[in-house]
């Protein structure tokens, strides 16, 4: 991609230098105008591109298999927290999206939409507080208004898009805009020890062509 086009990636040198970088535009933290670059929400935390395949660990950070399971090769660890992690650690994501609708979210030009809540329809963003209800291996994801709302408070324990039943404990939060510290690329182990956003081989390819950098 020239340096014209919008990028569906974050390259190293951006994480890296004092730029800052965030889905919503890169603003400063309000805070003292500290720098702050926060992981999108459609991001894998490994290789900083969109997920096509998305697992969560228990913590709820975001990869997409490929990536996750050629890292884990290597390593036992999560790459963002250097906590332990094994492949079976993993829980597949379910993202609903609303295909009739052509995507606005960055990475998602396959014909199949946005991601959504399945239950409101609404379009997830950066902005959107996002939990997954997990079932063993796998667990659908909704926006937490709508957990709250039509299960927590109406208490109503069954997922309510496949009717199995869930507890509080089964709730894994992946994105909470409250907290967009968990987000925050300068926290990233892998990050700080130098090494280089992991890439699946199809993304090696596109980094070939220089569209990945």
């Amino acid at each position: 991609m020239g340096k014209g086009t919008d990028k569906l990636y974050i390259t190293h040198s951006e994480w890296s230098s004092g730029d800052n970088y965030s889905a919503s535009a890169g603003a400063k933290s309000r805070s003292g105008g500290a720098s702050f670059r926060r992981l999108p929400f459609n991001f894998c935390a490994a290789s900083l591109q969109p997920f096509k395949n998305p697992v969560c660990t228990r913590s709820g950070t975001i990869f997409d298999v490929e990536v996750i399971d050629s890292w884990l090769q290597k390593h036992k660890t999560n790459p963002v927290d250097g906590e332990p992690l094994s492949a079976k650690d993993l829980i597949k994501l379910n993202f609903a999206r609303n295909a009739e609708t052509d995507s606005r979210t960055p990475g998602f030009s396959d014909g199949r939409g946005d991601l959504i809540d399945p239950v409101s329809y609404k379009v997830f963003t950066d902005n959107t507080h996002i939990v997954a209800i997990r079932h063993g291996v796998y667990a659908n994801v909704f926006a937490w208004d709508t957990v709250q709302k039509m299960n927590i408070k109406a208490k109503n324990w069954k997922d309510l898009v496949d009717d199995e039943d869930f507890t509080r404990a089964d709730i894994i939060t992946l994105q909470d805009p409250q907290n967009a510290a968990s987000r925050d690329l300068s926290q990233f182990k892998y990050l700080n020890d130098g090494q280089e956003a992991l890439l699946t081989k199809e993304q090696e390819e596109e980094r070939k062509n220089g569209n990945v950098n």
